[in-house]
């Protein structure tokens, strides 16, 4: 794994004691050196990102850490974050 293109959140996600690598229970984004080709695209939906990808930069998809590790290795990944939970917003 390329802990180099992670971001210290997700790191210390596949890291966590008792997290099953297949389990794809890790909500990323991806950033990538341009929009993805057909090979790489498929390889990003493989590995649980939006279909919606093409023609995009930054993607996002429910991972998990195999498939961090797998995308972390590639050269056309820029880097992988751990996406935030969003809280309901409060009363206007």
């Amino acid at each position: 794994m390329d802990y180099q293109k992670l971001d210290t959140s997700l790191a210390l996600a596949v890291d966590a004691k008792g997290r099953a690598p297949e389990a794809r229970d890790l909500s990323v984004l991806v950033r990538l050196v341009a929009p993805p080709s057909d090979v790489q695209l498929a390889q990003l939906q493989g590995a649980g990102v939006d279909s919606a990808a093409a023609g995009r930069t930054v993607v996002t998809g429910t991972l998990s850490r195999r498939d961090v590790e797998t995308l972390s290795g590639q050269p056309w990944v820029l880097s992988l974050t751990l996406s935030a939970q969003r809280r309901p917003a409060g009363p206007a």
